[in-house]
């Protein structure tokens, strides 16, 4: 598999080159500093499995730089944004100008590595923060406000309306490749209650692994409009 890293951080890169290397065997990552070089790799040899732009690297220009990269590279090539910061607005004009998924610098390791592999896969990656329509996070403090942006983040039809707010919450954080121990970690449950959770998900949604789960949730976010 070759991967081209663009980031204008040196340690970003290669920490994250790094990470590829341990998860996937044989990976050969091509780097750059801003998006100039990137597209110089591209047109001096355009066979990248996987693209990753930071957002905010020089020569972007906000989803410019997305642009010109998917017109460069090949039809088979995924192209994928990387940002330590962003808004529930870059996520979704990313989407919608054609980047293959959207990628927290924030990840851990297994999630970053999960995430690609789902891009890789033919789906598309989003964080938690979209699915969830948190935006800037969950700040309600006793007054609901967060459980309703919560649960305001899919469908109240079909499906979906069978899920619970727990549920729904679960189903977020799978959106980030997270292992069953971290999202059990994340909202202070025990592991067997996450794998309660996660069967009751995959029955109501008709659906059997959590790669199928999160595609259907995007799928219904896209045909909401809230994608």
């Amino acid at each position: 598999m070759r991967i081209l890293l663009a980031d204008d951080h040196d340690l970003v890169r290669e920490a994250i080159s790094l990470l590829f290397q341990q998860y996937f065997e044989g990976c050969e990552v091509a780097e750059a500093g801003a998006l100039d070089p990137a597209l110089e790799h591209i047109e001096a040899n355009n066979t990248f499995d996987l693209v990753l732009l930071d957002l905010r690297m020089p020569g972007m220009n906000g989803l410019e730089g997305l642009k010109r990269t998917l017109e460069k590279v090949a039809d088979s090539t995924f192209v994928v944004l990387l940002s330590g910061a962003y808004r529930s607005e870059d996520v979704r004009k990313a989407i919608e100008a054609g980047a293959h998924g959207f990628i927290p610098k924030t990840l851990r390791g297994q999630a970053l590595a999960n995430a690609v592999q789902l891009v890789l896969a033919g789906d598309k990656y989003l964080p938690s923060s979209i699915l969830t329509d948190m935006g800037d996070g969950m700040s309600g403090s006793g007054t609901g406000e967060g459980e309703s942006r919560l649960t305001g983040g899919f469908g109240n039809e079909g499906d979906f309306a069978r899920l619970t707010p727990r549920e729904r919450e679960v189903l977020a954080l799978l959106s980030e490749g997270r292992p069953n121990k971290d999202i059990a970690r994340h909202l202070d449950l025990r592991e067997i209650t996450v794998k309660y959770h996660l069967k009751n998900i995959y029955r109501k949604l008709n659906v059997s692994n959590r790669a199928q789960a999160v595609k259907m949730a995007l799928e219904d976010m896209a045909r909401s409009g809230t994608l």
